[in-house]
């Protein structure tokens, strides 16, 4: 699926010209002092080939369901190796740059100098605590952060997910550089390896045991009302609905953590694709979350489709089990902090007056460990 660029609330996004503008400055940088002199040039940043380098993302720690390795500490500092190798990182980094894993570091009390996600789209659920944080953009596609913006704002470490050898490289002489990976499916892990990066796995642990119990909570108050029935998740863009299937986004959170059952469309989708009138016929999700996109066009979608006859064969719609959310990003693309709000999504569907209670029991799991 591709999103519309997006920036930060109150921050306007560049236009075409500007944007040109940006990244030419970008490529151009001859020498910017940055504990010492960077130089980036125009062949380093250029648009990367297909068969440019990349790193090896499989089976290497920080990867998957692998935790990176501490490999030496020492006063001020320790050694980690990562999916993009092995790097010597501060002990206590005050600086973070987080072109991936804010959610992670604002989960365990970290607020970053600068934040950004691999594919350039602003996290919106996280858009009140990062309002004052600047924001990275990317240039050249989603590899490539601005590099600029990533000198400015003088990193003592970098957090990102890109898997491209160019950047790493790049990344790497302006900071610490370390690779996280695969945060859709194992954000737990991730979670334990951005508290041993920063030097607070006992916050991380204790925010794990949040979660926890907050999947716990909700799934002894979900299951005796869903029972058997099946749920969905949807999002309404302009003039298109798609449906979410069975994939990396929904599947960890609503059909792995909260085991609801899958209706026959989403079992037989592998990714989100639009659905057709004659799909929509056949859809047998007995609740339904649907996401409607903030703009007006989207929205004029949503009331055609509500109005249309077919919408009213779907169970959840005939039997109203639909609950209507305003943002996304935190069931596309989050890390723990976004799936804990996904969750109160579900239970705002199906049992709302459950939620403070649930909540309460993670708070407290929380209190429990912390140090």
């Amino acid at each position: 699926m591709s999103f519309p660029r997006t920036a930060p609330p109150g921050r306007a996004v560049p236009g075409r010209r500007g944007l040109q503008l940006a990244s030419w400055w970008a490529a151009n940088v001859l020498g910017v002092a940055v504990l010492g002199a960077l130089t980036v040039r125009l062949a380093d940043v250029a648009a990367e080939s297909p068969d440019a380098p990349k790193l090896v993302t499989r089976d290497v720690p920080g990867a998957g369901d692998r935790p990176i390795e501490v490999v030496e500490e020492g006063e001020g500092y320790r050694v980690v190796r990562h999916a993009g190798g092995t790097t010597r990182i501060p002990a206590s980094p005050q600086r973070i740059c987080a072109l991936s894993a804010a959610d992670e570091l604002l989960a365990i009390g970290v607020k970053p100098v600068a934040h950004s996600i691999n594919d350039g789209n602003f996290p919106d659920y996280l858009a009140e605590p990062l309002a004052d944080v600047p924001w990275v953009p990317t240039v050249y596609g989603a590899s490539f952060p601005n590099m600029e913006v990533v000198v400015r704002v003088r990193p003592d470490l970098i957090i990102t997910r890109s898997t491209s050898q160019q950047t790493y490289t790049q990344l790497s002489r302006v900071a610490p550089t370390v690779i996280l990976l695969d945060h859709l499916v194992h954000y737990r892990r991730r979670l334990l390896d951005v508290g041993v990066i920063v030097g607070r796995p006992r916050e991380a642990e204790a925010r794990l045991a949040w979660y926890n119990e907050k999947v716990r909570a909700a799934n002894a108050v979900l299951h005796p009302v869903v029972g058997a029935k099946t749920m969905a998740m949807m999002r309404v863009r302009p003039r298109a609905y798609r449906l979410h299937g069975d994939q990396n986004h929904v599947s960890p959170l609503l059909y792995g953590d909260l085991k609801m059952n899958r209706p026959d469309l989403v079992r037989n989708r592998s990714w989100s694709s639009t659905m057709s009138p004659e799909q929509l016929m056949r859809f047998d999700a007995d609740y339904l979350i649907v996401a409607v996109d903030g703009r007006a066009d989207a929205r004029r979608t949503y009331d055609e489709l509500s109005s249309h006859p077919v919408w009213t064969r779907v169970p959840a719609v005939r039997d109203g089990r639909v609950h209507l959310i305003p943002k996304w990003r935190h069931w596309a693309d989050s890390g723990i902090l976004g799936r804990a709000r996904s969750i109160d999504d579900v239970l705002h569907l199906v049992a709302p007056d459950a939620l403070p209670g649930v909540n309460s029991r993670a708070e407290l799991a929380m209190r429990e460990y912390r140090p």
